[in-house]
């Protein structure tokens, strides 16, 4: 037994009841399924399920599904005891969990719902095959015990569908999951550099040009600045790549502690980053940029058994009217060019 397929699949007594009502069961059906078994399903169980898998068999698109004699063997077990339970007690919680738990296996061996449909519908044929004359012979009893046959079929392949769609929907949400995760971690990939999880160079772009129409149309300050690490090719020269990529990271962490929420910080190439101020004119970018140059140099970057000194220049610009990335990048970079020139350690307007 399943345990809480019925409640899984929202079958509760009620829950039963309207699916029953929906495929005109009566009163009357319980007597119906007794006659069933005791003249069809119990004494012609093998024959009708012989009949379903000569059947089986014959098509390529369902033998697919079936490995071999000893696996055909043990469906024809198993599915004559589907046979012998057709119909008994059919409003029960029993019945219909052991209806679903039937589709959950189909569902997970991937059968399609074309095959499940028109093994159902084979099956209804073979079992009305089977009536023998003494019901063939009283045209009204065979009209109502064939009708039976029909809902009953009809309702064991309601509920083999039920799973089958909530599998497949529950499959389709998790596709679509696992693409927004899969676009989450694209996005961020490309927003972020891989080395010091700062803002990617291009992100850093994306932004700018952002921040550069935004202050061009609400005419609002904004500022940029451009700082490159000082003698930080000695420190690989010395020390090695690893040691260099460590520094990078752990600057990266200073820069980012000494701005404001709002500022984005990026690694713009090599040793060099760019902080990107919105809302803010020159004065209050010299400002954070004095911060940061404080920050990286206020105590040595402590690596193992090293303990590194290490200062940056920075070299900042603010937006003038007919400006574009490039423009306000370049002005930024010759004014970090000019403090190199001054000596390094320092902030140039």
């Amino acid at each position: 037994m399943h345990q809480n397929l019925t409640g899984k699949y929202g079958f509760d007594k009620a829950g039963r009841q309207r699916r029953l009502n929906l495929l005109g069961f009566s009163d009357t059906d319980a007597e119906l399924a007794r006659q069933l078994h005791a003249e069809v399903l119990h004494p012609h169980c093998q024959a009708i399920v012989d009949g379903f898998y000569d059947f089986v068999t014959r098509d390529a698109e369902m033998l697919q599904f079936i490995d071999g004699p000893d696996m055909l063997a043990r469906l024809k077990k198993t599915h004559c005891g589907y046979i012998e339970s057709l119909g008994v007690d059919y409003a029960s919680d029993a019945y219909f969990d052991n209806r679903l738990a039937v589709g959950v296996v189909h569902s997970r061996i991937g059968l399609p719902l074309s095959l499940y449909l028109a093994a159902y519908h084979l099956l209804e044929e073979l079992i009305i095959e089977q009536f023998p004359d003494s019901i063939r012979q009283q045209l009204q009893r065979f009209h109502e015990l064939s009708r039976f046959v029909s809902r009953i079929a009809t309702l064991d392949m309601s509920l083999a569908i039920d799973v089958y769609h909530h599998s497949k929907v529950r499959t389709l949400a998790e596709s679509v999951e696992n693409l927004l995760d899969e676009k989450q971690q694209l996005t961020t990939e490309v927003q972020h550099d891989a080395l010091t999880q700062t803002a990617s160079r291009r992100y850093l772009m994306e932004v700018l040009a952002e921040e550069i129409c935004r202050a061009g149309q609400e005419r609002r300050g904004l500022s940029i600045a451009m700082a490159d690490l000082d003698h930080f090719k000695q420190i690989n020269d010395s020390h090695g790549h690893l040691v260099g990529d460590q520094v990078l990271r752990d600057v990266a962490s200073r820069i980012e502690a000494a701005v404001r929420d709002r500022d984005t910080v990026g690694r713009y190439g090599g040793e060099e980053f760019l902080v990107i101020f919105p809302q803010a004119g020159i004065k209050v970018a010299e400002r954070i940029a004095e911060r940061i140059r404080k920050h990286i140099d206020r105590s040595p970057l402590h690596l193992a058994e090293l303990n590194l000194p290490m200062t940056i220049s920075i070299g900042i610009a603010s937006f003038q009217a007919g400006d574009d990335s490039e423009s306000l990048i370049r002005r930024a970079d010759e004014a970090l060019y000019r403090a190199k020139q001054a000596g390094r350690n320092t902030v140039v307007l």
